[in-house]
């Protein structure tokens, strides 16, 4: 009887853990740190991306990864502010430079906001973020915006291809890299 019993709970816990989830969970990010070109900012590697921020490409980036399958890329672009602009980011948050940001992001005329600018708290810091398309290649554009007090940084996610970033790719791979970010 208890052999049964012992099996009948193994099987369940088996069962359970195939399971699937509405929920997604968080991407997996590698360990260990590593250091923004400009030196702002601290960030952990997705698991299957790799690190181009070397590279010279990269120049204009603090931080491009890839991911292996060329599919994506995470960019880390410092937004750079003038006097009014950092006066505008006192005055309405980050919901302002986004709506600035938006207009100077365009692919080509068919992009599309798809999901308008809101605000966001992960791990107590406060976000603003976006989503745009463009409709002829169907690649989709996430940005996150965040200040460190010292500098605003934009997060862009871009997924390539048919159906970027509509099974939930975006919030759970940008949530996991910004929150774990460093400054």
């Amino acid at each position: 009887m208890r052999v049964a019993s012992g099996c009948a709970l193994l099987l369940q816990v088996f069962l359970i853990g195939c399971s699937t989830g509405t929920k997604l969970s968080p991407a997996v990010l590698l360990p260990l740190y590593s250091l923004s070109r400009d030196g702002g900012l601290q960030y952990r590697l997705p698991s299957g991306w790799f690190d181009a921020s070397a590279d010279s490409q990269a120049v204009g980036h603090a931080v491009l990864l890839i991911r292996n399958d060329y599919g994506a890329t995470i960019a880390v672009d410092e937004v750079y502010l003038d006097a009014n602009a950092r006066g505008q980011l006192q005055q309405g948050g980050l919901m302002q430079i986004a709506q600035l940001m938006m207009s100077l992001t365009s692919w080509d005329n068919g992009t599309i906001l798809t999901d308008p600018p809101r605000a966001l708290t992960l791990n107590g810091q406060k976000f603003c973020r976006y989503r745009m398309a463009a409709a002829a290649s169907q690649d989709s554009l996430q940005v996150t915006l965040l200040d460190t007090g010292k500098k605003v940084y934009a997060v862009s996610v871009l997924l390539s291809g048919k159906g970027a970033g509509r099974d939930g790719v975006f919030d759970v791979l940008q949530d996991s890299f910004v929150s774990s970010l460093r400054w």
